[in-house]
């Protein structure tokens, strides 16, 4: 019986797993380019629980649903998130500071998280259609003017642009794809050291110059650069009396405690757009990448895609009124997610004693919980590694164990932007997906790394074959 129970154990109740080598223990297994082929090893080899030591702590893989039930919701108050009661800040907090991802106060937490969950409501979203088609019709012609069949393009980059754009427009009313080149290299240095820094027990302090600290600070510094333009322009038009867009950024701005009237902080509002500008644009970007490779290798897929795109759009841009008429579509963009997971494993820290499965789970040991694993469990998922679209009908979906699927997390710290990434993906997908075929090119193979989310290392490289000539 999968399930926890809060409390002692007998002695020496652990959960299997591999020794590891003196001192480091499995510290090497969990490198970016490892983790994923570690957690698949550790099922199979053991099952739903395996029990790693990584220099100094231990750490639980958890790959059954029922036990992510109990991690992160049912047992909420025993598994914290890995910032909260600590005395520094680690991994995505170096880079994003105290904002809703990464704030380390539970109490402020749950503030921000009501202030900011009316503009992420689907209600609202739905209001933000027309700026995702403008910003996909500007990307399709900039496509057109710029590269023909045989050049070669990463899509990878094409996307970061993309959703970039989006985030940007929607939330903070600002064009910053003259940026993007810059944001998009900054962003994978600091992901790479996030994910290195909080991983290893050894990682050094970051105000020793090291080379790749050097790294860090340079790139942050542009992140804050850039995000820092982007608030000092809308407090200057507001200084000049123009008036407010209503977006996330007004929000923040505007924003006061209710019960004190106090008003965000510069570095409290600097902190929330940080995260909101670098999280809510990258997740989607690898989701469509990982998409284009998939229907390259998938034709049967794409036929019925284009079948789709054809019959419910004819031609045109797609409208919101087009939305649930793309059922095919979603399906598509729901099973690359369940495939590619844009976070592949979420950490959870033990604040007192409990046990999973049977286990015992010591105090401040960490649980991860294998999004990867879950979303190709055989017992829930047949044929699991096989991308099958129509596991997302509504007759199949019916069917899906509880968190089963839960590419953007669960509980109460389930992403917030779930409905903003489920909305921009699908669309991009149709309006890139009607106007060409995308092929990958086999010289420049694709190399998949996690750096807190999972991404073409090298980026993957396509070529545009045109469908339409007008949409």
């Amino acid at each position: 019986m999968v399930g926890t129970v809060i409390g002692t154990s007998r002695e020496d109740n652990y959960a299997p797993g591999p020794r590891g080598s003196f001192l480091v223990g499995s510290l090497r297994d969990f490198r970016s380019d490892r983790l994923l082929d570690t957690m698949e090893q550790a099922y199979a080899e053991y099952g739903d629980v395996a029990r790693f030591h990584i220099g100094p702590r231990m750490v639980h893989l958890i790959s059954h649903p029922d036990l992510a039930q109990e991690v992160l919701i049912k047992e909420k108050g025993t598994f914290f998130k890995i910032q909260e009661g600590t005395d520094k800040k680690i991994g995505l907090g170096l880079v994003l500071g105290e904002g809703l991802l990464t704030n380390r106060d539970q109490n402020s937490w749950f503030a921000r998280r009501r202030m900011l969950q009316p503009v992420f409501h689907r209600r609202c979203i739905a209001t933000m259609v027309d700026e995702m088609v403008a910003t996909g019709q500007k990307m399709l012609s900039r496509w057109q003017e710029l590269y023909g069949p045989k050049d070669v393009i990463n899509i990878h980059e094409e996307m970061m642009r993309a959703t970039l754009d989006i985030i940007n427009r929607t939330m903070f009313g600002a064009d910053v794809t003259g940026e993007a080149g810059k944001v998009g290299a900054a962003m994978t240095v600091l992901t790479r050291y996030a994910f290195a820094q909080a991983g290893n027990p050894f990682s050094l302090p970051t105000w020793i110059p090291t080379q790749r600290n050097k790294e860090f600070h340079r790139a942050r510094q542009i992140i804050d650069s850039v995000v820092l333009g982007l608030i000092r322009a809308r407090q200057a038009t507001r200084d000049s009396g123009d008036q407010p867009r209503g977006d996330l950024l007004d929000m923040l701005l505007d924003a006061e405690d209710a019960e004190t009237g106090k008003r965000m902080t510069d570095q409290e509002v600097l902190d929330e757009v940080k995260t909101v500008f670098a999280a809510g644009h990258e997740t989607t970007a690898n989701a469509l990448t990982w998409t284009w490779l998939l229907l390259s290798e998938h034709p049967e897929v794409r036929e019925k895609l284009k079948a789709e795109l054809d019959m419910v759009l004819g031609g045109h841009s797609p409208t919101s009124t087009d939305i649930p008429n793309l059922r095919y579509t979603k399906q598509v963009f729901d099973e690359v997610l369940r495939l590619y997971p844009p976070v592949p494993a979420l950490v959870r820290r033990a604040v007192r004693p409990a046990m999973l499965h049977g286990y015992e789970i010591p105090v401040a040991s960490r649980v991860l919980i294998s999004i990867y694993n879950i979303h190709r469990h055989p017992r829930f998922w047949e044929e699991p590694t096989r991308f099958e679209p129509e596991r997302f009908s509504p007759e199949r979906k019916a069917a899906h164990q509880d968190l089963a699927y839960i590419p953007f997390g669960a509980g109460q710290h389930k992403c917030i932007g779930n409905n903003f990434a489920l909305m921009e993906g699908p669309l991009l997908l149709a309006m890139i997906a009607q106007r060409y075929e995308l092929e990958l090119v086999p010289e420049r193979p694709v190399e998949l790394e996690v750096a807190i989310t999972m991404r073409p290392k090298e980026g993957l490289y396509v070529r545009l074959r045109p469908r339409l000539e007008t949409v």
